[in-house]
């Protein structure tokens, strides 16, 4: 089931960002058990790296291998990246590149591979820098900790006389997330990384929403700082769980027409939108108008399919398709229905999801 997990929040000034920045800062000055939190320790390496894109050698997904490398440090073995020229631009001086990484030791067994996305940019007449963030997706036997973890690359590019790249240097950085300075724990060094890039483009703060940013270090990025050193980092995997078995739950009790059930996995303060009619406001008002579907229908053969998720803090938005035949309980010619649903799901006290606003509408016209 594909998932999209994102986290989103506004500010509106940067003088409301330094208030929020001196409030977290003072707690963390303030509480020396966060100061003790120590995530996992970084991978650092160096990188030198060959371009070797003009050997035209290709994976089974239709990447070139466009650079071939060493990497020293916490690692010692070579590094590739096989460039994705589907998603690979240039405009004016800046390249845009998304490729797949994959560092082998020494005898030539694969230790981490992942997937990252960048920039090149090449002043004129200049050699060029490079960095880019991408996130762990394979790991062998040792590594699977680091899986999911943030990656951070970047350096120097240097070019021939025909202006073609010809190799590199720099650094090869996975890091927990939030620990912008990779030294084991997140705090008010980190704030301060953050605080110095903000409104920038800067990969190593850009760490929302999850996992990969939006390209932009604002509130989105100090919402995850804040959560991170407040000890509160979001299981978010946990939570998409969570909200699958909501919707899992949701299907059952429509199948068994089990009313009770079904209106549990609303908010009292719930907004219903259905086609056809005005929308409903509140529980109460949402069980009477689906007490007639429950007392004169059966729901056969729902299913809820290519659902994705988005979260957003404490809220989750969420779309899916779905199909169910509903079938008249006084007899009569079932009906099929082929529709869509979006909806704003919100976490209760207890760490539970509930449906907070719902809409949907049919997939078909309308019979004539």
């Amino acid at each position: 089931m594909k998932t999209i997990m994102n986290k989103l929040t506004t500010i509106k000034s940067i003088s409301l960002l330094a208030v929020v920045l001196l409030v977290v800062l003072g707690a963390v000055l303030a509480d020396d058990a966060i100061d003790a939190q120590k995530p996992s320790s970084a991978i650092i390496c160096t990188i030198t790296c060959d371009f070797v894109g003009h050997l035209g050698t290709v994976d089974d997904e239709g990447r070139l291998l466009a650079w071939d490398g060493e990497i020293h440090g916490d690692i010692e073995g070579v590094i590739l990246w096989w460039f994705d020229l589907t998603h690979s631009r240039r405009i004016e001086q800046v390249s845009y590149y998304a490729a797949r990484w994959e560092i082998f030791d020494l005898a030539d067994n694969l230790l981490l591979a992942g997937d990252s996305a960048g920039t090149t940019a090449v002043p004129p007449g200049k050699d060029g820098i490079w960095r880019g963030k991408g996130i762990v997706t394979e790991a062998s036997a040792g590594f699977e900790d680091w899986i999911g973890r943030q990656v951070y690359e970047g350096g120097n590019v240097t070019w021939d006389e025909a202006g073609n790249p010809k190799d590199g240097e720099g650094t090869f950085r996975i890091i927990p997330l939030a620990d912008f300075n990779g030294d084991a724990k997140v705090d008010a060094a980190d704030i301060s990384i953050m605080a110095g890039h903000w409104n920038t483009g800067e990969p190593v703060c850009d760490i929302g929403p999850t996992p990969l940013g939006d390209g932009t270090v604002d509130a989105q990025d100090l919402l995850v700082l804040a959560r991170h050193l407040a000890g509160e980092a979001v299981d978010v995997e946990a939570d998409i769980a969570a909200i699958e078995g909501l919707m899992d739950l949701y299907a059952l009790a429509m199948t068994t027409g089990d009313l009770d059930i079904w209106m549990s996995l609303y908010t009292d303060d719930t907004v219903k939108m259905m086609p056809d009619v005005p929308a409903v406001f509140g529980k109460e008002a949402l069980r009477a108008s689906m007490q007639p579907l429950f007392d004169n229908f059966t729901f056969e053969e729902m299913d809820i399919f290519d659902l994705e998720i988005q979260l957003v803090g404490d809220y989750a938005f969420s779309r899916c398709n779905f199909t169910v035949t509903m079938t008249p309980k006084a007899g009569g010619e079932p009906v099929y229905m082929d529709a869509k649903d979006m909806s704003i799901m919100q976490r209760q006290a207890d760490g539970s999801w509930k449906l907070y606003w719902d809409c949907w509408n049919s997939n078909v016209p309308p019979a004539q």
